[in-house]
């Protein structure tokens, strides 16, 4: 079973949801990844490393990180994370689309319970809920509701939403979202 937290963040926002990552020891992972990639160390120095935009963050101290080489395609050879099995959330970055000016949405997405037969159904270390509750604790403190809701706004956000920027949905058809307050 999945838990997801979509939220927007602007690089100031992105840089304080890094520094409360870091005392837990969390470490980046491109999605697809070279052999041998020596993950990046999540801390507020961490943000001018993250190039992409979309990471895993595995938590070292919940369990190991199990991926697999793929055979084909334009990134044969290359490595991906197998995300059921590893102690990682997925974490797609809230990135400023260059094009239009507006702010578009990220979400942190993590497979807590892998779904399967009961018998061999495995659960996640209990370690791994904790760190994810603590984020979306952390969102519910920090950020405010988006209006519709769904979504959380670092404060950041809000402030430049005040002063005209759009919030959009990422998608094909995202909608655009307002701070609540």
């Amino acid at each position: 079973m999945a838990a997801t937290i979509f939220f927007f963040m602007t690089p100031e926002d992105e840089r304080a949801f890094l520094r409360q990552l870091a005392p837990r020891g969390f470490e980046a992972y491109p999605e697809i990844s070279d052999p041998g990639f020596t993950p990046i160390p999540i801390d507020g120095d961490a943000q001018p490393l993250l190039d992409e935009g979309a990471y895993y963050l595995h938590l070292p101290s919940a369990g190991e990180v199990f991926g697999r080489t793929l055979r084909r395609g334009r990134n044969a050879g290359r490595m991906e994370i197998d995300e059921v099995a590893s102690a990682v959330f997925h974490y797609q970055r809230s990135l400023m689309d260059e094009e239009t000016g507006e702010l578009k949405s990220g979400r942190l997405w993590a497979e807590l319970v892998a779904v399967g037969d009961k018998l061999h159904r495995e659960r996640k270390a209990d370690l791994l809920h904790v760190a994810f509750e603590e984020i979306r604790t952390f969102m519910k403190r920090r950020f405010v509701r988006s209006d519709p809701p769904g979504f959380f706004i670092g404060p950041d956000a809000v402030r430049q939403a005040k002063s005209g920027l759009v919030l959009r949905e990422d998608g094909h058809r995202g909608g655009v979202f307002h701070p609540h307050r």
